[in-house]
């Protein structure tokens, strides 16, 4: 029986400017070479890439009845992502990030107020059929969600037995870092950090450390490292690997195609190592593109190389 994957998390328009000459200065105008408008939101971008790479998703989020919801509409179809349990609501305003793109990292400026005010009572699972895995996003911008995530878990557990669940925090920005996740970690089985978030919610200073510390809580922990790759802890077993080279273009939604990698492997039964690969492939890949989803082309790349990666395992 095939899985599926329900996401629970942020939606938003991206618009993304990048190949910038200079960095953002009050009163200062400065010139992007490219610019583009994508899926956004590390729920958004996880769903279309883990629906893009086979994976059943479905997407549980707020939009707006206005020109950027039927955008994400439309784009989160064309991928095959599940919307039938998003909420559209009349009069109110789809969220938007700007992402200023930079090689190193990126500037980003967010207007969530729709996406944030999501509470349980509208995140309805129970009519989906065969959910295997649950994913959760941007802990810290799902207001109206943070004080029920363990009991949400709890009541998915009732419905699917056997039913797993992965968390990526994304960043805080209110920059406080709060114990309560510690809640959620021990309800999770999987724990998708980057570095600025593992040492952040972990209060430790080196990551092998924050390893150790955070795989304390959830079995399986992984931190993404960039461009010095990524470090994982799978109860005992450590697991590291390198970047990839590639022909950069744009950083944005690469960790969240790192994590709908792992999770495609995951789902499919691959090992922690094999899924691992897989997420490096879809995190490099996705700096090669313009955007956090980037286009068919892309995967249909990445279908090649996990094809070619699992059969050299086998």
């Amino acid at each position: 029986m095939k899985k599926n994957c329900l996401v629970v998390g942020d939606l938003n328009v991206d618009i993304v400017l990048n190949e910038l000459k200079d960095y953002p200065e009050l009163g200062k105008e400065i010139i992007a070479k490219n610019h583009f408008l994508d899926i956004g939101g590390s729920g958004g971008i996880f769903s279309a890439v883990l629906s893009g790479l086979g994976i059943n998703t479905y997407i549980i989020s707020k939009v707006g009845d206005d020109f950027l919801g039927k955008f994400l509409i439309d784009k989160l179809k064309s991928y095959g992502v599940n919307i039938n349990k998003l909420i559209i609501e009349d009069n109110k305003e789809t969220g938007i990030t700007i992402n200023l793109s930079y090689r190193s990292d990126k500037y980003q400026i967010s207007s969530l107020n729709l996406v944030s005010s999501l509470n349980t009572d509208e995140v309805i699972f129970k009519n989906i059929k065969y959910i295997g895995h649950v994913h959760f996003t941007s802990y810290y911008m799902m207001n109206n969600l943070k004080k029920d995530y363990v009991k949400l878990i709890g009541d998915i557990k009732k419905n699917y037995p056997g039913i797993t669940f992965s968390l990526d925090t994304n960043d805080d920005p209110e920059d406080r870092w709060g114990d309560e996740i510690h809640k959620i970690l021990n309800s999770a089985d999987i724990f998708l950090a980057n570095k600025k978030e593992a040492l952040k919610i972990s209060k430790e200073t080196d990551t092998k450390n924050a390893l150790n510390k955070l795989s304390r809580e959830v079995k399986t922990v992984v931190i993404k490292l960039g461009s010095e790759g990524y470090i994982a802890r799978d109860g005992d077993n450590y697991h590291s690997g390198d970047s990839l080279s590639i022909n950069f273009k744009d950083s944005t939604g690469a960790g969240d195609n790192f994590d709908a990698g792992f999770i495609y492997g995951y789902i499919n039964d691959l090992s922690i190592d094999e899924s691992l690969k897989i997420a490096n492939i879809c995190g490099a890949k996705s700096a090669e593109y313009l955007g956090g989803v980037g286009n068919k082309k892309k995967f249909l790349e990445l279908r090649e190389l996990i094809k070619e990666l699992i059969s050299k395992v086998n």
